[in-house]
This record gives C-alpha cells, sequence and structure tokens, in this order.
C-alpha cells in the first residue's frame, strides 16, 4: 500500500486517497524504508519514549492529540485551493459550494494509480453535489504544485476543487496513511464516515453522503483504507 507520506526521490508525498494496487499491496520499490515503516504522521514525529506519537492538531499534545474517530468534531486545518489559504470552517461556511457546510474530503494525488481509479467517480460526485456538499480532492503531497495539479487535471478532464495540504496536516489529524481515504463530514463539523470511496460493490462515499444529507444515521460510517 502506498503510504499518504511517500518518499520518493527525496520528496514526502502525503495523500487524502488510498494509493495503492491492492490492499495488500507491499510498498512500491521507489518508497524507503522508513516510508513503508511508518504510518502518516509517524514519518516525523517520536515522543521523548521512543513511542510513535500521536497526531491531531499542530501545537496540542496529551490524549486529545491523536486521529480523530467518527462522531469527533473535526478541527481547523489550513488547505490552498485556487491559490488561497482557506480553513476548513471556512469552506464549510461558503454556500457556493456546501448548502449546510457538509463536505467530503478525498486523499487524492496526479501520480497514484489507485487515484485514477476512482477519480472520474469523484468528479461526477462533486458536479452532483456542487452547491449542496462540497466535494473535494485532496492533495496532500508535498512535491506537487499548484501548476502542475491544474495541468494534470485540466489533461483529465477533472473540474473538481482540488486542494493542496502540503505540509499534511489534514492527514494527521484524519490519522490517514493512504490516498484514496475519504472522510465525511457533516453540517456541525462532525465525522461521520472515514475510509474508502467505493469499492467493487460499495458506493461508501456517495451512502454516508446522502445519510448525512437526509439526517439519517450512517449504515456504514468506517471501514479499511483500500486503493
Amino acid at each position: 500500500m502506498r503510504l499518504l507520506r511517500d518518499i520518493t526521490a527525496g520528496v514526502v508525498c502525503l495523500s487524502l486517497t488510498s494509493c495503492s494496487e491492492s490492499p495488500r499491496q507491499a510498498p512500491e520499490s521507489a518508497l524507503s524504508q522508513s516510508a513503508a515503516e511508518h504510518t502518516a504522521g509517524q514519518a516525523h514525529h517520536r515522543e521523548s519514549g521512543g513511542e510513535p506519537a500521536t497526531h491531531g492538531v499542530p501545537g496540542r499534545s496529551g490524549p486529545e492529540n491523536r486521529p480523530l474517530s467518527v462522531g469527533d468534531r473535526v478541527p481547523d486545518f489550513e488547505v490552498t485551493l485556487d491559490g488561497r489559504t482557506w480553513k476548513l470552517s471556512e469552506l464549510r461556511g461558503n454556500r457556493d459550494m456546501t448548502l449546510d457546510g457538509t463536505l467530503v474530503l478525498t486523499f487524492w494525488c496526479s501520480f497514484c494509480h489507485s487515484c485514477r481509479d476512482m477519480e472520474q467517480e469523484l468528479n461526477r460526485l462533486a458536479r452532483q453535489y456542487r452547491g449542496k456538499a462540497g466535494v473535494i480532492a485532496l492533495d496532500a503531497s508535498a512535491g506537487e504544485t499548484r501548476e502542475s495539479v491544474a495541468a494534470f487535471a485540466k489533461d483529465n478532464e477533472l473540474t473538481m476543487p482540488i486542494a493542496l495540504d502540503a505540509n499534511g496536516s489534514a492527514a494527521d489529524i484524519f490519522g490517514v496513511n493512504a490516498t484514496t481515504t475519504t472522510a465525511v463530514i457533516d453540517s456541525t463539523g462532525t465525522l461521520r464516515y472515514l475510509g474508502q470511496f467505493q469499492d467493487r460493490q460499495h458506493t461508501y462515499a456517495l451512502d454516508a453522503l446522502k445519510a448525512v444529507l437526509a439526517g439519517t444515521e450512517v449504515t456504514i460510517s468506517r471501514t479499511r483504507p483500500s486503493g
């Protein structure tokens, strides 16, 4: 499985969508051993006792500084979208994007093979729910730029919003270590679903989004990330 923080040619890559050919596939040869051995957030954080640090909001410590669980409120973090820095709270308040603050965030990057398998579905979802719920591809790869991502999107006819999170704070907050992982956040800012975008039998993210917008319980609220 490709980790969100892939170290390829000396570049640290983070992404919010599961980038692997198979859930059980070993990391690609381009990955450094350290990237293969550490989950997202563990690659550059260690506590003094030698145990992997927990991750959440930068600057926080203690039990609150852990990856989110379904049912938790999602704290603010910053991303870059269309050349502007946005806080998550600002995206949730953007009525051109989402009617009531509901968001779908899918970790994605332009060089992820598994992302190629689902990005057109993600793109259709973004078009379908524009103005009702914000559906955003979240690129947490330090090696990508606004220009390169925009060129890729144009070449592949992707019109979905693509936000950049170069420092990987979102990956730490959600405890994500693979691309195509998707988070659905409801109108109160609560995490309602975290896991696969979809598989051959299930449209997990779409089903969760429909339930959130309908004000009903999300039947499957957590799945194992998989490319």
